[in-house]
């Protein structure tokens, strides 16, 4: 145990019992009311539509429209869009259309699966011609040179992106505001965070603004916005998806495994398929087209990491969410128990001692033309507090903590390394080729903004998981007393993320899945 993390830990905990009130009373965002939108092309999962368009049942052009007037009617309400694309997409639509006329429907189904369907991308994924700042006055108007090697992907399955979606500086809060776009609200309630770092994504699935996107996470950047969206959110294998022309990047040779891009959308169904464009030429790792029984799944399940001073409570909502579930799972006969597993409290020293020691990661204070250039991070710091600084809050939070190793001591991170593979081992044995674990993704459903700051200790729950390169997927499953979304994350052994998605499907069934906005309590 880290004396001086805990130390701070417990502090900020304390602090939070006292300003998380008065972020509520003090709030400068008021709760509005996200509209109804009207046109059930809206409602059609990727699979569905898809097939639709191929039978010329419907027009991509139709679909497209449709989108791109809902993304206009939602976005004033959620500020989730940093440059679109529209009259483009609406071009490609008519390309796509014509391709439907001159091509038979098999040769369509094998070559292009998604021929037609609109999609968003996140910022940091890099959509070519499009902006990629990613939140940073000093690359405001850069643009991406290249597609992202899965937005090139899906681009050639036929799918047509739409736009970039709004991200933190530098991808380094699960809040989605910075000093170039502004901040993103969530739509089941404006006062509230959609997250981070996919926060923008999360925001235009979750207000039915966006059947799918593409998201991307290192610490749980598009599970967090899933959980507070609402919407499902897959976290791949590590290393399976390519990061190349991510921004962010780094050279570590842990980075490319930790951090990791995938689909985030409102149906379950349309995750296996969408993971499978993804991954490209390592799709038949995944087993994806395999016979899959629930039935042969065992499932395992941990409501809390354990008790701690410096832990935030898990909600109670997300608890029985869990609870319903496993219980779901155990009247049908599935092999449902408790897991073997203690507190997991010290993965929050394992997991910064980890993410810390990595090498090259960009940092907003580094000068890239000018290397030699120092920037004294708690100056800034102090600058950003009266609105003086170039850059926000939570990427020079992020520096700090990198300078300082995460407030671990340097002398005890080989330690912290040898008990995250012990775990890591622990999970393994548990899970198997055939086992599943339902954990919280994050202790509470969506924070009032800037709240995140004051909860930083929730990064354990989905952080330990992109260090083991285990797959997770989020699943939304009803709501909290104020109409907040609730869900957990389902957790499986590398390259068995089909255990997640099939779990995943049969909790949509069972428990309704994705509801808008306008459906809360």
């Amino acid at each position: 145990m880290e004396v001086i993390l805990r130390v701070a830990a417990f502090l900020l905990k304390c602090l939070g019992f006292i300003l998380t009130p008065l972020l509520g009373v003090f709030n400068p965002y008021k709760k509005v009311q996200i509209p109804h939108h009207k046109n059930e092309l809206l409602n059609i999962p990727v699979v569905e539509l898809a097939q639709k368009i191929r039978k010329k049942e419907v027009t991509s052009e139709q679909v497209v429209s449709a989108y791109i007037e809902r993304i206009k009617e939602v976005n004033p309400f959620v500020n989730a869009v940093v440059e679109d694309r529209f009259e483009a997409a609406l071009e490609d639509a008519r390309r796509a259309d014509r391709l439907v006329e001159s091509t038979s429907e098999f040769l369509l189904v094998t070559n292009y699966p998604i021929l037609g369907i609109p999609f968003t991308v996140k910022e940091s994924c890099s959509l070519k011609g499009m902006s990629y700042s990613v939140g940073s006055v000093h690359r405001k108007g850069m643009k991406a040179t290249e597609d992202g090697e899965t937005v090139a992907l899906l681009k050639s399955a036929g799918g047509i992106p739409l736009l970039v979606s709004n991200t933190p500086e530098f991808c380094t809060s699960w809040e989605s505001s910075n000093l170039v776009t502004g901040r993103t609200l969530n739509p089941y309630d404006t006062r509230h965070s959609s997250g981070g770092s996919s926060g923008g994504e999360g925001a235009l699935v979750g207000s039915g603004a966006s059947l799918f996107g593409i998201g991307s996470d290192i610490a749980g950047s598009i599970r967090v916005p899933a959980l507070f969206n609402g919407i499902f959110g897959h976290k791949p294998t590590g290393g399976l998806l390519s990061v190349i022309n991510h921004f962010p990047y780094s050279m570590d040779e842990c980075f490319s495994n930790y951090l990791v891009v995938g689909p985030m959308c409102r149906y379950a169904k349309d995750l296996p398929t969408l993971l499978h464009i993804m991954a490209g030429k390592k799709a038949d790792k995944l087993r994806l087209n395999e016979p899959l029984y629930t039935k042969d799944i065992k499932i395992f399940y941990k409501t809390a990491a354990g008790f701690s001073l410096v832990d935030i409570p898990v909600q109670s909502e997300i608890k029985i969410a869990i609870r319903n579930a496993a219980e779901h799972f155990r009247n049908n006969g599935l092999d449902v128990k408790r897991a073997p597993i203690g507190s997991m409290q010290e993965l929050i020293e394992c997991g910064l001692a980890q993410f810390f020691t990595m090498q090259d990661i960009p940092l907003i204070l580094r000068d890239v033309e000018n290397p030699k250039k120092v920037h004294n991070v708690y100056l800034e710091m102090l600058k950003c507090s009266v609105g003086q600084s170039d850059y926000s809050f939570a990427g020079l939070f992020f520096s700090a903590l990198y300078e300082t190793h995460g407030l671990i001591l340097k002398r005890n991170i080989p330690k912290y390394a040898q008990r995250l593979e012990k775990y890591r081992q622990q999970f393994l044995d548990m899970l198997g080729d055939d086992g599943v674990f339902f954990y919280p993704t994050y202790p509470t459903t969506a924070v009032r903004h800037n709240d995140s700051h004051l909860k930083l200790s929730g990064v354990s729950y989905t952080m330990i998981f992109n260090l083991f390169g285990f797959p997770s997927t989020h699943v939304p499953l009803g709501q909290d007393r104020n109409g907040l979304p609730v869900g957990f994350q389902i957790v499986a052994a590398p390259y068995h993320d089909r255990l997640c998605l099939c779990i995943a499907a049969e909790i949509e069934a069972a428990f309704g899945g994705w509801k808008p906005p306008y459906e809360t309590k």
